[in-house]
């Protein structure tokens, strides 16, 4: 038993561990994080936008392909 972990007894000489008060809690105002502008949201949009075209036209390509090469066209 660890004597480290016992609580200093009262001075009155009282059997039960001294009360605990409870933590206070510390708050500050945080700065609010920057909005992001519109036009960062559309841009990131049309670059989505573009992957999302040039993908599939690329599978498209590859679709083309290979029914061309069974004779399929």
């Amino acid at each position: 038993m660890d004597d480290e972990r016992l609580p200093e007894p009262e001075p009155s000489g009282a059997l039960v561990p001294p009360p605990t008060n409870p933590p206070t809690a510390v708050a500050t105002a945080a700065p609010l994080p920057p909005r992001r502008s519109v036009n960062e949201v559309a841009v990131a949009r049309n670059v989505f936008r573009e992957m999302l075209r040039a993908t599939l036209n690329a599978l498209d390509n590859v679709g083309d392909s290979i029914a061309s090469a069974i004779g399929l066209r």
